[in-house]
């Protein structure tokens, strides 16, 4: 994304795999959120209800027949960053080949809109590999521009995959001006909450599926209606005319 922190010169990298993803339906119906919904559940720390309730929060919102994909991926990331103490999240998404901001958090994320430079910076490297990456001090880590983050303040990200079908569509991270801000707690957190995106556009593609198939249906119907109403037509006609061309 331009002229974000994380812009600066990839060198060695601490990475840690994202690990393997809870198994994703199609959201095909209420037997496969609940599922879903309970996995998830069931790998959040005992004793944190603050993300449990999130965690339902967005579901519920989720199953929403008018449900908005942008309002949620703003409910998502603002959830990130409270659960995880971050000053800013941003979630990036894969459209027509490059990854652009869909939702922003906190005066240290990137605007909307910006773009995500896949050569370079953490989030670079982690569309590259597919890995979790992290940085502790952006004061020492020669993969992101000091000098940079020195003037948003930043000097903790962590940034993880948002993997959907076995394919990277786009990435989530999260920021804050304190060094050392992010440990395994907040990392974990954050990938459920990169699970709870995978499942926002699970739910979407299903809802458009559906207004598809009923358009198609309907479609279907009137096309018969006409056919059937130029059969009756015909009939009538040759009932009413045929005597007067071909006589009794």
């Amino acid at each position: 994304m331009p002229a974000h922190p994380e812009a600066g010169p990839v060198g060695p990298a601490e990475t840690r795999s994202q690990g393997e993803s809870l198994p994703l339906s199609e959201a095909a119906g209420p037997a496969a959120w609940e599922r879903f919904k309970r996995e998830l559940d069931e790998s959040v720390p005992p004793g944190d209800g603050e993300e449990v309730s999130a965690i339902n929060n967005i579901v519920t919102q989720l199953m929403q027949a008018g449900v908005n994909a942008d309002k949620v991926f703003e409910q998502v990331a603002a959830s990130a960053a409270r659960l995880t103490g971050a000053t800013g999240s941003a979630i990036a998404l894969a459209e027509g080949g490059k990854f652009v901001c869909r939702a922003s958090y906190g005066d240290t994320a990137p605007p909307l809109g910006s773009r995500l430079d896949p050569g370079s910076g953490l989030s670079g490297l982690c569309v590259r590999t597919g890995n979790l990456l992290r940085c502790d001090d952006a004061e020492h880590d020669p993969r992101v521009d000091s000098e940079l983050t020195r003037l948003t303040g930043i000097r903790s990200i962590s940034v993880v995959p948002v993997i959907k079908d076995g394919r990277l569509v786009g990435i989530f991270e999260i920021l804050s001006g304190r060094a050392h801000a992010f440990e395994k707690k907040q990392t974990e957190t954050l990938q459920r909450m990169a699970k709870l995106v995978v499942l926002t556009m699970s739910r979407v593609g299903e809802l458009r599926g559906r207004t598809v198939e009923r358009r198609s249906y309907g479609q279907f119907w009137r096309v018969l209606a006409v056919v059937a109403l130029a059969f009756v037509i015909g009939f009538a006609a040759a009932r009413l005319l045929g005597p007067v061309f071909f006589g009794r």
